[in-house]
C-alpha cells in the first residue's frame, strides 16, 4: 500500500473524530479564553493543545489555574484522569514493537480514547503500513484537537459572548456517553462503582477536595472486583 493510499485512509477514518474534537476542542479554548483573561491566552491554548491531547484535563486545567491548585493536586489529578490510556497501551505493544523509538513514542503519547478505537480496528496485514496508517490517524486527530482549542481561544478573546455554561460541554459529553454504555449490562458494575465513589468523595470531603479521593476509591475497588468483572465481560462477549 502507497503512502498516498496510507494517507487517505487514515484521514477518511479520522472524519468522525474531526466532528468531536473541533466542537469539543472549541468548547474549550473557548472557556480558558473566558476565565483565564491573559492578552497572549491564544498562545498557552495553542500551547497546551499542542502538548496535551486530554478533553477532560484541558477542561479541568482551567479551574486549576483559576483556583492556583497546588502542583501535586494537579500531578496527581492528571495521572488518575488519564490513567486509563496506560490500560489502552496493552493491547497495542505487539502493533507498535517495530515502529521504532520516535514512531513509537508519538503513537503511545498521542494515544486517546478515538485514537485508540481507530489504531485497534485497523485491518491492514503488512506491519509497516500499518504502522503508517496509526501515525496518520494519531496526526490528524492530534491536529484536529489543536486545531479546536486555538480556533475556541481565539473567538473566546475577541468575539462578544458568555462562555457561561460551556465549562458543562464535557460532563454533557461523559453523560451520553455513560448513558449509551449503560444499555448493555455488563457494563452497569463498573458505572455503578463510579457513581457510589464519587458520592462517598462527596459525603467524606468537601468539593473541592472529592475528586483525588473518589478517584483512589475507584480504583481500588476495579483492582478488588477485576476478577468478577473480567468473568462478566467474558460472558458479555459470548452470548
Amino acid at each position: 500500500m502507497n503512502r498516498k493510499k496510507i494517507i487517505s485512509q487514515a484521514f477518511s477514518a479520522s472524519l468522525p473524530v474531526f466532528m468531536g474534537y473541533t466542537a469539543m476542542g472549541m468548547a474549550a479554548g473557548i472557556l480558558l479564553a473566558g476565565k483565564i483573561q491573559r492578552p497572549d491566552i491564544v498562545f498557552w491554548a495553542f500551547l497546551s493543545s499542542l502538548t496535551s491531547i486530554s478533553g477532560a484535563l484541558q477542561f479541568a486545567v482551567v479551574d486549576w489555574i483559576g483556583n492556583h491548585t497546588p502542583l501535586l493536586d494537579v500531578a496527581l489529578l492528571t495521572l488518575f484522569l488519564n490513567m486509563r490510556y496506560a490500560m489502552y497501551g496493552l493491547p497495542l505493544l505487539k502493533k507498535f514493537k517495530h515502529a521504532g523509538f520516535w514512531k513509537k513514542s508519538y503513537l503511545v503519547w498521542s494515544l486517546t480514547d478515538e485514537t485508540f478505537a481507530l489504531e485497534a480496528a485497523s485491518t491492514i496485514t503488512d506491519k509497516k503500513a500499518d504502522i503508517r496508517y496509526c501515525l496518520f490517524v494519531a496526526f490528524f486527530d492530534h491536529l484536529y484537537w489543536v486545531t479546536g482549542v486555538t480556533f475556541g481561544a481565539v473567538a473566546g478573546k475577541f468575539l462578544p459572548f458568555s462562555s457561561q455554561g460551556i465549562d458543562f460541554a464535557m460532563t454533557a459529553l461523559f453523560l451520553v456517553v455513560l448513558t449509551d454504555q449503560c444499555r448493555e449490562k455488563r457494563n452497569r458494575i463498573p458505572a455503578v462503582i463510579g457513581g457510589l465513589s464519587a458520592i462517598a468523595g462527596r459525603i467524606f470531603f468537601s468539593v473541592d477536595n472529592m475528586l483525588i479521593p473518589a478517584m483512589v476509591m475507584m480504583s481500588a475497588a476495579f483492582i478488588c472486583l477485576r476478577k468478577n468483572l473480567s468473568r462478566n465481560f467474558s460472558a458479555g462477549e459470548t452470548e
